[in-house]
């Protein structure tokens, strides 16, 4: 029987057992990732002794609780220290979790592979990886033409990469960089540099940094979990684009970790100029899907009261 489980009374070490044992599980869904990332708003189902759980982020807005996906949170859903997940199980999780809220956005993960019963909206969402276990070389064969192009004019703008740099440089470029396009809160800015800080300490974070002499030109966080090095975090300067400091950066991240056993997890993209620009490194598509669920009355006050923030 399902167990919905209030933040308090979670088993954290029996929850991150069950991540670390679960073959597709995400450093996303460790408790203490949750913890930083949403101030510990956050709730749980439960199937059994920790067998099968779901991380369910919340939020309160017009006295309405609703789930969603916290930023630099890529994906969530249903993960097991079994190795395989019941259908008939995935489907419980969900119904409960639609029972519980009129209002969620709510990321699953890949391996959560459903039937959409209850007719719900399902937003189908890319993620690419690549595969890093095998010789530069043969990575390197498969880049794009442009790629290749752009990295020679790195290489004679004499690029270099800095590691470790800190974490409020990374941010600061970051929100040079994309804060106009893609509005975060100051405070997830701060929970997110708390979590980088402690998975640092945990020996599963490095911050890198491309310079030109002494100045920064690109940036970007990289988070190693299981077999995967996460991507979540990275922005460059307008002066960092004229020397493709980017795709120097991932270059330099994939021949750094290349003949290992990990996946380079871009997380995306379904934003069109994104997503091109990752798939000329030569990655593999991975699908998950996101439920939506509107309650249209939320969705209504929530648009007047921005409205008249503005005005």
């Amino acid at each position: 029987m399902l167990q919905w489980i209030s933040n308090s009374a979670i088993d954290r070490q029996k929850w991150d057992a069950c991540i670390n044992k679960c073959e597709w599980g995400k450093v996303y869904a460790l408790s203490w990732y949750l913890d930083f990332l949403t101030e510990n708003s956050w709730e749980a189902l439960i199937l059994g002794d920790y067998e099968y759980l779901m991380p369910v982020p919340f939020r309160k807005k017009l006295g309405i609780k609703y789930a969603y996906r916290p930023n630099f949170c890529q994906q969530l859903g249903v993960f097991s220290a079994a190795s395989n997940l019941p259908k008939t199980i995935l489907n419980d999780f969900l119904k409960e979790l639609a029972s519980r809220f009129r209002h969620l956005h709510y990321p699953f993960n890949h391996s959560n592979i459903f039937e959409n019963e209850l007719q719900l909206k399902l937003l189908k969402r890319t993620n690419l990886i690549l595969n890093l276990g095998k010789p530069y070389e043969n990575i390197y064969q498969l880049y794009s033409g442009n790629l290749k192009k752009n990295l020679k004019t790195a290489k004679n703008a004499k690029l270099f990469i800095k590691e470790n740099i800190p974490t409020e440089l990374v941010i600061s470029l970051y929100k040079n960089a994309w804060q106009t396009l893609n509005e975060i809160p100051e405070h997830d800015y701060s929970n997110f540099k708390t979590l980088v800080d402690f998975a640092e300490k945990q020996g599963i974070a490095e911050r890198f940094g491309v310079y030109k002499n002494e100045t920064l030109l690109a940036s970007c966080i990289v988070l190693k979990f299981k077999n995967r090095l996460y991507y979540p975090f990275s922005s460059i300067s307008q002066e960092g684009r004229k020397f493709a400091a980017t795709a120097f950066l991932i270059d330099s991240i994939i021949n750094r970790y290349s003949n290992s056993n990990n996946f380079l997890d871009f997380e995306g993209s379904d934003i069109e100029s994104v997503k091109s620009f990752y798939e000329k490194f030569g990655p593999e598509k991975e699908y998950y899907y996101q439920v939506n669920k509107v309650f249209p009355f939320f969705n209504k006050v929530s648009a007047l009261l921005k409205r008249l923030n503005t005005s």
